[in-house]
């Protein structure tokens, strides 16, 4: 998924790392045979077994607001339009359902996938080519209807279509291959999909997908009632199934949801309704919200960062240990790259001579220093199965400021191109843009620096004929599976004229043909490690990104948030048991 390009600072100090939660099933579709592996890190509920309501948070309380202070708006609301791990997490959280979702321990136990709107993680007879989903009792939108699963499967359906563009892309790969489905306009139900009776849900697949629960977790399932969908507009019109529903939404100033009086708790196993509302504040920059969440005056007591402790702020925190006790650091899915657009730099000498020229070291000063930040050299997260560590442009002294001589080896009796150089407008990027810019000067590289308005960014570099050479961009695994990341990032078949994560535009038929061959490998352990290998040679052999960094969380909580932490799945504060406390 993708990461909120606002948030650009993370830190490397572990008060109470969280685990990624994500190595490990306990039991396999359509058997519901239990693992013998001890201590799981990651449980499926096939069974449905996961209680309603939620388990009561012990010491939780009733009322209050809980503000979270962000930088931006979101980029998208619109279920079906979601890929920013910020909506992912707080929309999850709070107002928007899908027939799976995933059950985090704030203590750092097994993270679960569950039924969410549905009664389990789903039901197979075949080893995942037909995936069933009953609807739990008592689920209804906010103003009082019920949901049912011909709201399921518009839902879907419109992810086809315009209102689906930006969302992933999973479910429409393998529902329409060919593309020849494009949304409630090509027939009501897209290809593999019946709804027998109101509470059932099938989908009938060409073949086996054992992460089909996995995919049916992102918001792509939930559901829209067909009358209320007003198409672009959903994004701020948008119907809730959670706990709260909107209130005011003033775009770029202010979100305040109210309790939906319309969620019944018996229907989710996963959600809490303690907080009178929650308010998201935009227009924050990091300086700010370290500021405010530092003092926690007022009603920055009950506060949360939606952003990183701002690099020129870090030292004051660290040395400050009352507000220490309030910061959560932690481990995080993410890392950041500098996608090279293949489209438009096509010789492959200049794509490594980058490389080789990027400061490492200045980079990750820039960004609040090696205490708070770690350089990257793979496409994958440490974190994803079958990760190989390895640095295909390692300096020749061994150290992290870059190889300059190497770079300008590369580089010779050819034309330098001057590069345009997107981000995303804020004042952090604009900051560590500029120190990433200084490095690869040092070999002859020269820019054009393009700002664009955050709310609007991935929308902008992910159209196909973007004009920009360099963009910045943040991903996170979307399911414990190389597939989530190098399958969605460097999958040249999947490149289309807007919406695309592939970044850089790569596109090479030797990797296209490597990953549809892991793709439809059954034994996903077996080509774990096969992952890995392919990221090096896609970093050695093709330089289509500059790898800058693995994200870490160092955030800041007001000292009245109770029972919250930093989600190892979204990298923002969980806020679907959160309360205030006295």
């Amino acid at each position: 998924m993708r990461h909120p390009v606002r948030a650009t600072v993370f830190g490397a100090l572990v008060v109470g790392v969280l685990a990624s939660g994500c190595s490990q099933v306990t039991n396999t579709p359509g058997t519901n045979t239990p693992s013998s592996a001890p201590a799981p890190a990651f449980i499926v509920d096939y069974k449905g077994e996961t209680p309603t309501p939620a388990p009561e948070v012990p010491g939780a309380k009733q009322g209050g607001t809980i503000t979270v202070l962000s930088e931006g708006d979101f980029e998208h609301l619109d279920p079906q339009q979601i890929y920013v791990s910020n909506a992912l997490g707080h929309g999850q959280d709070l107002f928007h359902r899908s027939l799976t979702y995933y059950i985090e321990d704030a203590k750092g136990g097994p993270l679960k996938l569950v039924g969410d709107l549905a009664t389990s993680a789903g039901e197979t007879t075949d080893n995942g080519k037909t995936w069933k989903y009953t609807l739990r009792d008592g689920i209804k939108f906010d103003d009082g209807s019920p949901i049912t699963s011909a709201d399921v499967a518009y839902g879907i359906a419109r992810s086809f279509g315009p209102q689906g563009v930006q969302g992933p892309q999973y479910i429409q790969s393998i529902l329409s291959p060919d593309h020849a489905y494009k949304g409630p306009s090509s027939g009501p139900l897209p290809p593999g999909v019946t709804t027998p009776d109101a509470k059932t849900i099938i989908f009938t697949l060409a073949a086996a997908h054992p992460e089909w629960p996995y995919l049916v977790s992102f918001p792509i399932s939930t559901p829209v009632p067909q009358a209320k969908d007003s198409k672009e507009k959903y994004d701020t019109e948008w119907v809730s199934e959670g706990p709260y529903r909107r209130k005011e939404y003033q775009k770029d100033v202010k979100l305040v949801l109210e309790k939906n009086p319309n969620w019944d708790p018996k229907s989710d196993p996963i959600r809490h309704q303690y907080v009178d509302q929650f308010v998201f504040e935009f227009g924050v920059d990091s300086d700010a919200q370290t500021n405010r969440l530092k003092a926690a005056s007022g009603g920055d007591a009950s506060a949360v960062m939606d952003a990183n402790v701002s690099p020129n702020l870090i030292a004051d925190i660290k040395a400050d240990a009352t507000v220490m006790q309030r910061v959560t650091a932690s481990a995080s899915p993410f890392v950041t790259y500098l996608y090279i657009n293949t489209q438009r730099v096509t010789d492959v000498d200049v794509r490594k001579a980058l490389n080789f020229a990027h400061n490492r070291d200045a980079y990750i000063k820039a960004v609040g220093g090696y205490d708070v930040a770690k350089p990257a050299t793979t496409l994958m997260a440490p974190i994803v199965p079958g990760y190989k560590a390895f640095d295909a442009y390692k300096a020749s002294n061994g150290g992290n400021e870059g190889d300059v001589d190497k770079a300008k080896a590369l580089l010779q009796g050819k034309t330098v191109p001057k590069l345009k150089y997107c981000i995303a407008n804020t004042p952090v990027n604009q900051t560590v843009t500029a120190t990433v810019q200084a490095g690869l000067k040092r070999a002859g590289f020269d820019f054009v620096t393009n700002p664009i308005d955050p709310a609007n960014y991935y929308t902008t570099v992910g159209k196909k004929n973007t004009d920009c050479d360099l963009m910045q961009g943040g991903w996170g695994q979307d399911f414990p599976d190389g597939e989530s990341t190098l399958g969605v990032l460097m999958d040249g078949s999947k490149i289309v004229a807007e919406g695309n994560n592939n970044l850089a535009y790569f596109n090479d038929p030797g990797v296209v043909a490597e990953l549809k061959r892991l793709r439809e490998a059954a034994d996903r352990g077996a080509v774990a490690a096969d992952y890995g290998k392919l990221d090096e040679k896609i970093m050695t052999d093709f330089a289509p990104v500059i790898p800058l960094r693995y994200l870490q969380n160092f955030t800041i909580a007001g000292p009245k948030v109770g029972n919250t932490f930093v989600s190892a799945l979204w990298a923002h504060y969980s806020l679907s048991g959160a309360f205030v406390s006295s």
